[in-house]
């Protein structure tokens, strides 16, 4: 099957699996951090 073979970076379905898992970790981690940001000041200074 498909499974066994390496992809084109040479990197194994479970390595890809858990690169792509921290990678959507850090995305929502660098998402959320502005957001609260932003939060924050809208709550200590409203600009609208």
């Amino acid at each position: 099957m498909a499974s066994d073979k390496e992809s084109l970076t040479g990197i194994s379905h479970e390595e890809a699996q858990e690169f792509h898992r921290y990678f959507v970790k850090s995305a929502i981690l660098m998402s959320l951090f502005p957001f609260l940001a932003h939060i924050s000041m809208w709550l200590y200074q409203p600009w609208l």
